[in-house]
């Protein structure tokens, strides 16, 4: 029995992943998947199982958490809150080694959050309702503490005078 290998199929395949490691790696670039996945019409998008798809292409948890940050950030089209819930699931899977990444010199293999992408993060997770948040208070907290630890207070300070006002 001869088995062929479709080396087309794999190069898409590694394409995918790039490119979402690319959009998971910036807030402002999750925005961009996030309205896509939610303006996207046929099954493949009426479906789409944004946990599976993160575990699939392999995404980090730090990129899992600014994928997924984006989907509870911003109101969706009512037939998507199903991705809202998967996201929250997400973020609160993922947030503890997400926010130990956020610690680190170099987040992610090539690269890290410049204070204005680590502004979107933060506005993505603190924003949102307050009825029902997507971090709990200790998570929260733990948020601004990795933050502040990687950039300092000249910069975490400006970003929350930014997002407290808006939390009230």
């Amino acid at each position: 029995m001869n088995v062929t290998y479709d080396t087309s199929t794999a190069l898409t395949f590694r394409l995918l992943v790039q490119e979402t490691q690319r959009l998971a790696r910036d807030p402002y670039l999750a925005d961009r998947f996030r309205e896509s996945v939610d303006k996207g019409e046929g099954d493949v998008f009426r479906n789409f199982d944004l946990g599976r798809f993160v575990d699939r292409v392999g995404l980090h948890p730090l990129e899992q958490l600014i994928l997924a940050s984006s989907f509870v950030s911003s109101p969706t089209q009512l037939s998507r809150k199903e991705l809202e819930g998967q996201a929250a699931a997400i973020i609160r899977n993922e947030f503890e080694d997400a926010a130990v990444s956020l610690c680190q010199p170099m987040s992610f293999e090539h690269g890290d959050l410049n204070p204005s992408q680590l502004s979107k993060l933060m506005e993505n997770l603190l924003l949102g309702p307050m009825d029902d948040p997507v971090l709990d208070a200790a998570q929260r907290q733990a948020l601004v503490v990795a933050a502040q630890a990687k950039f300092g207070s000249e910069v975490i300070w400006p970003i929350l005078q930014h997002i407290f006002p808006a939390i009230s």
